[in-house]
Parts: structure tokens; C-alpha cells; sequence
């Protein structure tokens, strides 16, 4: 609705430091199709124009809805005393704040997932170069930068992530090596392929000697992936 108001050519003259007067076509169709249009802009933004008011006024409903506002000045022109109209000042600085801390939560959202992404790619290429498998599957990023697995939404709990859950069964299969092959395998006959693959890896890079010790004493280790 906004949109098809025109309210956005509006904003990015005022946030640029234009002033208006109320009279210009812009503001003015903006009016016109806001009278026209009162009942659904009243269903779609809340806001209630009156078809008595001025195209000023009802800017101002929609700047106000935004957490906007004006100030203006009252410069004498030929002999007459014209208002100009503004953006508050202390607005448009805190905008522009929120506007740069979002643009920074973006990209630095943006960053994190090629990250993850390029450690993805490290690890498959570890896996498939060390051990001849091909890396497990994980669950693919959604648009925010999250990783639910399952598809679903889920709980705080349910929400830990693939590595997580990998390094988790990862320190409990390194505990688990004291008390020889079979409790390791134990657990892992208790995860998924992918988890199973996933922990080895994750066992290795955590304690190097006892992945050792465990290949050591059970040279098939691979084929518990299965």
C-alpha cells in the first residue's frame, strides 16, 4: 500500500534533505489516492484519512506511522511568509543509525553463511581425500543464515545445529574409547550415517592420539558408517 501511495519517492527526497511546501505534484497525488483509497488504507495501515484534510496532514500520518516527523520554517517570499516542511533532524539520524546497523547485521549474516559454507566444502573434500566417502549430507542454510535441521520449526533445543550435535557425540565417543572398541561402536550405532561420519571426523580433529589408539585396535572403523 505504501508503496502504491507513492510514500517511498516521498521519503527518499525528504531523506536526501528536501524541503516541500505541500503543493508539489507528489505529495499531492499522494493525497488524491489516499482520499480515494481511505477504506483500504484504513484496513491495511490503520491509518483514517479524512477527505477534509490537508496533503500535508495526511503526509504527516503516514511519516508519524514510520516514527517520523517534520519541522518546518517560515522564510518571507515576496512579501509573504511561505512554510517549508522537513524531516526532523534527530529522525533522520537515528534512521540512518538503524539503517547501518541493519545493512551491518546483513552482511555480517551473509558472511557467516559462506563461511559455513566454505567449511562444508573443506570438509567433504577432508572426507573424500582422506577416506575415500563422501562427506554427509547437512542440512542446507535457510535465507536467515539459520541452520534448523528437519525441515520444521523447532524448539531452542531442537535448533543446534548438525556441527554441534557432532561435536557432542564427538567428545562422548573419545570418552568412551577407555572402555575399548565395542562402546564407541555403541554409540555410534545410535546416530545417523551422517552423524557417524561427521563424529570421526570431528574425533580426530579433537584428540588426534586416541582416534589413533581407536583405529589402532579396530582398523574397520570405516565400515561402522554403514
Amino acid at each position: 500500500m505504501r508503496h502504491r501511495l507513492g510514500l517511498r519517492a516521498v521519503l527518499m527526497d525528504l531523506m536526501a534533505g528536501v524541503e516541500i511546501k505541500g503543493d508539489e505534484a507528489m505529495i499531492q497525488v499522494l493525497a488524491d489516492f489516499s482520499k480515494r483509497n481511505a477504506s483500504h488504507v484504513k484496513g491495511i495501515l490503520n491509518l483514517t484519512i479524512p477527505l477534509d484534510e490537508s496533503p500535508v496532514w495526511i503526509l504527516g500520518q503516514y511519516l508519524s506511522q514510520l516514527g517520523l516527523s517534520t519541522e518546518s520554517r517560515r522564510p518571507l517570499e515576496n512579501g509573504q511568509r511561505v512554510r517549508y516542511y522537513r524531516l526532523n533532524t534527530e529522525n533522520v539520524v537515528f534512521i540512518q543509525n538503524v539503517l547501518s546497523y541493519r545493512l551491518h547485521q546483513r552482511e555480517e549474516k551473509e558472511k557467516k553463511r559462506q563461511d559455513e559454507q566454505a567449511q562444508n566444502a573443506a570438509y567433504a573434500a577432508r572426507m573424500q581425500a582422506q577416506y575415500g566417502i563422501n562427506a554427509p549430507s547437512t542440512p542446507p542454510l535457510n535465507k536467515d543464515g539459520s541452520n534448523n535441521w528437519g525441515g520444521v520449526d523447532t524448539d531452542k533445543e531442537d535448533s543446534t545445529s548438525w556441527w554441534e550435535r557432532v561435536k557432542y557425540y564427538a567428545q562422548l565417543a573419545i570418552e568412551r574409547v577407555e572402555f575399548g572398541v565395542n562402546a564407541v561402536k555403541e554409540l555410534l550405532s545410535t546416530l545417523t550415517s551422517d552423524e557417524r561420519c561427521g563424529v570421526m571426523l570431528k574425533f580426530e580433529d579433537i584428540n588426534p592420539e586416541k582416534f589413533a589408539q581407536l583405529v589402532t585396535d579396530a582398523p574397520d572403523w570405516v565400515e561402522w558408517r554403514g
